[in-house]
């Protein structure tokens, strides 16, 4: 049969079309192996980067509480070893020891003797409102020779703890002693003593005249108090949690999860989990730890201090959970730190999901993703930043939870400062925060304070506040480019500090961050050496009850150089004395030059506030300190808040006194400024 010249026309146009199928049907499996292979290496490069980012907050938790621990346990270490060094103190156990090593003398002897009770009754003033609930002398021998409790007195301390934590104290050392039960620590507890609860004890040597240690003074807090509450406090998310245990793999801190224990029946409702838990899978046989309990102990065996385990494991509650763990050799506990894996690796999860249900509409997703990076990046370079009627310019500040860029209002031209919080920071507390800064903030009309003008929030629903552009620079800044300042512009620049205070002091307000970096030296309305207060990110409005819920989970935040001592050991308990002694320290900066205290970390920074008594500024600086200032300084940086000035008005009255004697004038401001000591620059 003849091919027709349509046939073969026809025939040419379905190959065509056939080619062109098959190039389409190429192409999709092209783009679908490429899409799928660069799905895998997003999933597994996000895998990667969460894994490290969980890495390093594990970490960061875990150094948060070591220190935090380490820091409490000093603190009470320094406060026994000042009571055993007390003359009185000393005088009575030497006389129950010298009753107690005599040939057959009787536990009767010791017990009720005449110097027991004065012995008892000094520690018990010398303790109260410490937290401490017991308090003992134990002799060479390890027996109790005096007790807040008579029923301790004469028995004797079990061998194993006499090894561990009563030898290196006659060896004059002063040592921790993790919670213990009176059925571990003693030989013989009996039934019916009076310390039915855990207790951590911290035991020093007491010594002789001729400095030879004649016993050990111990003094106990029950574990689930002041203890209990720092090893917890890094509780974060809904399933976060941090706990203490020993190299048994025994639980030593209370459980965030006692309620879920009490259900399955692991620990009775109502008590609590130290020395009553054992670091065990639900339904695990005896022995069986979880993994991070027998990863904690196989590696403290093998000299190991900290490990991690990233790949979910059964928690001891029964929960999916990662988690890291810290050995403190020092202290013979372990600190671990959990949180639930799906919480920890939510984004790897919605990232499955993502990938499961939309595989198949994955070429349009990123045409679309595409079109729209596209028409952004063009929304961007076509149309400035907009936050309501402010423009957005440069970026002028960072802080941990927030931005501040230069903008201008649309309709009064002036420059503004835009505080912008960070999406990435949003969260509930951070914006509960962040509101009450601006709120509280707004209702300061001091000169001294910086204004707020507006608040609002940005597209996304992120929040924002607008407040007066500064021209100056910080404390800090100047200090550091130029050196100690005059004593006379020092005066000046404190007592605008001190005056705006005294206005928010007056409304109930405290400020709890007063620090050279928060303290702008401005040219303003043509006045130089202004002094404005800045960040009111931690003020704390007392008489408001959301604000102790705040600051309850904010624990330590702030600059601690200018922390004063309560601050560090209760976040929570801040009066106007704390912005007085950051006063002081700011002052004692300013004309010296130098910090009040100096250290390589935090740790050893906190140490030295709590237990050094601070340097005198008149004997560092390099120039001559009227008396007055020297002593006003010294009197804010007292370590206990009642040895301060009460009241900022205080302060006042003795700077106005030293601005009399000592003028500075806006001649001579004007002239610091140009002479370059002022470093003029941009901020907010």
């Amino acid at each position: 049969m003849d091919i027709q010249p349509e046939d073969t026309a026809l025939r040419e146009a379905q190959a065509r079309r056939a080619r062109l199928r098959l190039g389409l049907a190429l192409a999709a499996i092209a783009s679908t192996a490429v899409l799928t292979a660069i799905g895998t290496w997003t999933y597994l490069a996000v895998e990667r980067s969460l894994r490290e980012l969980r890495t390093q907050t594990l970490k960061a938790a875990l150094d948060a509480q070591a220190k935090t621990v380490d820091v409490w346990i000093e603190d009470q270490k320094f406060a026994i070893r000042r009571l055993a060094r007390d003359r009185l103190v000393r005088e009575h156990v030497a006389q129950l020891a010298a009753i107690a090593t005599r040939a057959g003398a009787a536990p009767e002897q010791y017990c009720a003797a005449p110097t027991r009770r004065p012995l008892v009754a000094q520690l018990d003033d010398a303790l109260a409102g410490s937290g401490a609930v017991a308090f003992h002398v134990i002799g060479r021998s390890g027996l109790i020779l005096a007790s807040k409790f008579r029923e301790y007195c004469g028995l004797r301390v079990a061998p194993v703890v006499r090894e561990q934590s009563l030898e290196p104290v006659f060896q004059g050392e002063t040592l921790f002693v993790p919670p213990s039960s009176d059925a571990e620590r003693l030989e013989r507890a009996g039934a019916g003593l009076p310390l039915a609860r855990p207790v951590v004890w911290i035991e020093t040597p007491v010594t002789d005249n001729a400095g030879n240690v004649i016993a050990a003074l111990g003094v106990g807090q029950f574990a689930d108090e002041q203890f209990g509450a720092i090893v917890s406090a890094a509780r974060a998310g809904r399933t976060g949690e941090s706990y203490a245990f020993d190299r048994r793999g025994m639980m030593l801190s209370e459980s965030r999860f006692k309620g879920t224990l009490a259900d399955a029946g692991r620990v009775a409702p109502g008590t609590g989990t130290t020395l009553s838990l054992v670091l065990a899978p639900p339904g695990a046989p005896s022995g069986t730890l979880t993994r991070l309990a027998a990863s904690a102990q196989a590696g403290i065996g093998a000299g190991e201090h900290e490990g991690q385990l990233l790949s979910p494991y059964t928690g001891y509650y029964g929960g999916e959970v990662i988690g890291a763990w810290r050995w403190l050799a020092a202290h013979r506990l372990a600190i671990a730190v959990e949180v639930g894996s799906d919480e920890a690796y939510a984004p790897l999860l919605v990232l499955r999901t993502v990938f499961a249900v939309v595989f198949g509409a994955l070429l349009v997703a990123v045409l679309v993703a595409l079109y729209a990076w596209f028409a952004a990046a063009k929304l961007r370079i076509g149309e400035p930043r907009r936050l309501g009627p402010y423009v957005l310019g440069e970026r002028i500040g960072e802080g941990g939870h927030a931005n501040v860029y230069l903008a201008t209002h649309d309709l009064l031209k002036r420059p503004t400062a835009i505080k912008l919080l960070k999406p990435i920071k949003a969260t509930d507390e951070i914006t509960a925060r962040f509101q009450r800064e601006v709120q509280l903030a707004s209702r300061l009309s001091h000169p001294n304070m910086v204004e707020i003008f507006d608040y609002g929030r940005a597209a996304g629903g992120v929040l924002y506040y607008a407040m007066e552009y500064l021209e100056g620079t910080t404390v800090n800044d100047l200090v550091q480019r130029g050196g100690a300042l005059p004593v006379a512009r020092a005066v000046h620049l404190v007592r605008q500090v001190c005056a705006g205070l005294a206005e928010a002091h007056g409304k109930g307000m405290v400020h709890r961050d007063i620090s050279a970096t928060n303290i702008m030296v401005c040219h303003y309305g043509g006045e130089y050496d202004f002094a404005k207060i800045l960040d009111f990110g931690l003020v704390k409005r007392v008489s408001e009850p959301d604000s102790h819920t705040i600051t309850r989970t904010l624990r330590i935040l702030g600059t601690p150089l200018y922390m004063a001592p309560e601050r560090l050991r209760d976040p929570a308990d801040v009066d106007a004395r704390a912005d007085i002694y950051a006063v002081g320290a700011v002052a004692f900066f300013m004309i010296t030059g130098r910090k009040v205290f100096d250290a390589t970390d935090e740790l050893a920074l906190t140490t030295k506030i709590l237990n050094e008594p601070a340097p005198r500024a008149a004997a560092l600086a390099g120039q001559g300190v009227p008396p007055a200032l020297d002593a006003l300084i010294a009197a804010c940086l007292e370590k206990r808040r009642e040895d301060r000035p009460q009241r900022i008005a205080e302060l006042q009255e003795v700077l106005e006194r030293l601005s009399r004697e000592l003028p500075w004038t806006q001649a001579d401001a004007q002239a610091a400024w140009t002479g370059g000591r002022a470093a003029v620059g941009a901020a907010a």
